[in-house]
């Protein structure tokens, strides 16, 4: 089986990348940073193609289907996990900021879904698409990151009617606060990371942040036989936090 990841060099991604090629899978990564992206290639070896680009350009995501069929003759699952955030309220965001995020986290899975729907439909194949759980609920301070999100959940929902014929599912991973660098790095920059970090922590239900390695486990059981007959599903990894 193959898999494609965008964004698989850092957090969530990543760990699809690695939790894939462990259980036997080839994957193509797409990534804009061509040192980590040949990081990721020497560990995969001869199971790994890396194609380095940003999903906000349509091409990139043609590239990286072709790539797929060109090195391992199939395509099985994508996992559209390319993403930027945006923490600012929409009085303060800019037209640049505006057409960047939509590019990347809206237009970017369209263009994957484009490139990859006839290859997908082929093997009866998986679209996970990664949003958020602020996809499903509000966030106070970063309005038009949250309205992308939930674009990106809806877009999942529709796009598992179109394609239910195909025999191609169609889900929306929804992770809540993710121990990943961007986090870390989020916290460190407020007044007091240390008390923010805990507060943060504090807020979700179990008391903690998701690893990306349980996201990881949901995305590819997502794409696995164990799930042939889920499509068209929001799922919160969250630890409860939508639950409230």
């Amino acid at each position: 089986h193959v898999a494609l990841v965008t964004g698989g060099t850092r957090g969530i991604g990543r760990a699809c990348v690695e939790l894939f090629a462990a259980r036997g899978w080839s994957v193509v990564t797409v990534a804009r940073d061509t040192a980590e992206l040949a990081a990721v290639e020497e560990r995969l070896g001869d199971g790994g193609v890396g194609v380095t680009g940003d999903v906000a350009d349509p091409t990139v995501s043609r590239v990286a289907v072709l790539a797929a069929i060109e090195r391992f003759g199939r395509l099985d699952s994508v996992v559209g996990n390319a993403g930027v955030t945006l923490a600012k309220s929409v009085d303060d965001t800019t037209d640049e900021e505006l057409d960047r995020i939509l590019a990347v986290n809206v237009k970017g899975l369209v263009h994957l879904a484009q490139a990859a729907h006839i290859p997908l439909a082929r093997t009866c194949g998986s679209y996970t698409i990664v949003a958020s759980n602020k996809g499903l609920v509000g966030q106070r301070g970063s309005p038009v990151y949250v309205a992308t999100k939930g674009a990106a959940v809806q877009l999942a929902r529709a796009l598992a009617l179109d394609w239910a014929a195909d025999g191609v599912r169609v889900n929306a991973l929804c992770p809540g606060l993710v121990d990943t660098g961007m986090l870390r790095a989020f916290a460190g920059a407020q007044p007091e990371p240390g008390r923010t970090w805990a507060a943060m922590a504090r807020e979700q239900p179990l008391g903690r942040f998701a690893r990306p390695e349980e996201c990881a486990e949901a995305a590819v059981w997502l794409a696995s036989p164990s799930a042939s007959f889920v499509t068209g599903v929001a799922l919160p990894v969250d630890g409860g936090f939508t639950a409230q």
